[in-house]
């Protein structure tokens, strides 16, 4: 897929969440499938719903501003 490239910080960044929230599944490999499962769906998302995708975005600038 064209676009961002998820980097060694971002695998970084969900390693830590991974730890603190499933440590089970708390490895490089997982948070890296994660992430680029997470990119593909939100990438299908904005093709097949975008109406969704600008929920996603309404939501979390409400909780960003509140």
């Amino acid at each position: 897929m064209a676009g961002y490239t998820i980097t060694e910080k971002d695998i970084e960044g969900m390693l830590r969440y991974l730890r603190a929230f499933h440590p089970d599944n708390a490895n490089r490999e997982f948070a890296s499938e994660l992430l680029a499962y997470m990119q593909a769906t939100y990438h299908r998302l904005a093709l097949s719903d975008p109406d969704t995708l600008e929920e996603l975005y309404g939501a979390f600038s409400k909780q960003k501003n509140a």
